[in-house]
């Protein structure tokens, strides 16, 4: 190995062995990232993942291309694997900028007397940890985050700069929360009361399990009584709300501005694309997949796919849209036959 650490350098017989990739052509050649089939060039990595592509990689500059089977006359250096996708995800990583690990507890951070911090953690500037406050072992609390009273933050977890927990929340093992997110606010739950929005209050928790992800900028609101739970595994995007009471199963993707209100139920393995919305008290059955841009009005089954606004079946959806392209020229279609039906009709008439 070359170097591996800050600006990572590589042989390609050492990227085909880290990532078990069979080696056509020579390894010797040395890179020190990843690009795209058209943009490498002789010190990158290349990959493509459809065969609409292959016809680029005699013409790509890269280095060597990850493939999943032989292509062509086996220039450039080929890396041929299974999967694709998950040797890109490898090589990726193999080439991550390393960058200064935060360790230690920085002298502007303020910590509780009475919280709990593991050995190991590390706690960026300006943090500041209250009372009651657990963080696990192996853990990164970033510049500027707030930890509330009585939380607690599980084993090997990162939170970037400024994110915010607010009391009584629970957060697993191994997850990962990006700047600026806000966990356990309270509900957006209002009641008139004498003409006015009165806030109810909002006594219960958030609950994230193991291994969830939470992009920049998202808000996970507390339960008016009980938890707002994120299960394990699940991904979320940045700017999503997730409202007061929503239960949201494991290893569901969760895409940008989405927006899911109070007291749904979200099963395992549920997509929503970006800037979907989904009413309060739905139930989304596991599997679903929600289109787009789709609002989410009544609930969905299990493994079902909708689209639209408001969501319906979504082959149905894209029929519609298919009808709706027509419509200029179904609609001078229609002026013509109303034309020659008032032709015809005059003509009879002028006849009696």
């Amino acid at each position: 190995m070359a170097k591996q650490g800050r600006g990572t350098i590589l042989t390609v017989g050492e990227v085909a062995e880290q990532i078990g990739a069979r080696l056509v052509g020579s390894g010797s050649a040395t890179v020190s990232g990843v690009n795209s089939i058209e943009q490498a060039g002789p010190r990158e990595v290349s990959f493509v993942t459809s065969d609409k592509h292959a016809q680029k990689i005699a013409e790509s500059g890269a280095a060597a291309v990850i493939v999943s089977e032989e292509a062509g006359d086996g220039r450039p250096t080929q890396l041929i694997v299974d999967c694709v996708e998950t040797a890109l995800i490898k090589t990726l990583g193999l080439f991550a900028p390393k960058l200064t690990p935060q360790s230690g507890i920085h002298p502007t951070s303020v910590v509780e007397k009475t919280a709990t911090i593991a050995g190991d953690v590390a706690i960026g500037p300006a943090a500041y940890i209250s009372h009651g406050a657990v963080i696990g072992p192996g853990s990164i609390i970033g510049a500027g985050c707030v930890i509330g009273e009585n939380s607690i933050i599980g084993a090997n977890c990162r939170l970037d700069a400024n994110v915010v927990v607010y009391h009584n929340c629970m957060i697993g093992n191994n997850c990962i929360i990006q700047a600026n997110a806000t966990i356990g606010s309270v509900g957006f739950g209002y009641y008139a009361v004498e003409g006015r929005p009165q806030l109810i209050p909002h006594n219960g928790g958030v609950v994230i399990e193991d291994c969830v992800e939470i992009g920049a900028n998202s808000c996970i609101d507390r339960a008016k009584f009980g938890n707002t739970i994120i299960g394990a595994g699940t991904k979320i995007d940045n700017i999503v709300q997730i409202a007061h009471n929503v239960v949201i199963g494991k290893c569901c993707l969760i895409a940008g501005q989405v927006g899911i209100s109070g007291s749904c139920r979200v099963g395992d393995g549920v997509v929503l694309a970006g800037q979907a919305g989904v009413a309060d008290h739905i139930e989304i059955g596991s599997g679903a997949v929600i289109g787009a841009d789709s609002g989410v009005m009544d609930n969905i089954a299990a493994e079902k796919r909708v689209l639209g606004m408001p969501a319906i079946d979504a082959r149905k959806e894209l029929q519609i849209w298919a009808l709706k392209k027509r419509l200029p020229d179904m609609a001078k279609q229609l002026k013509d036959v109303i034309g020659r039906v008032d032709k015809l009709e005059t003509s009879e008439d002028n006849r009696q």
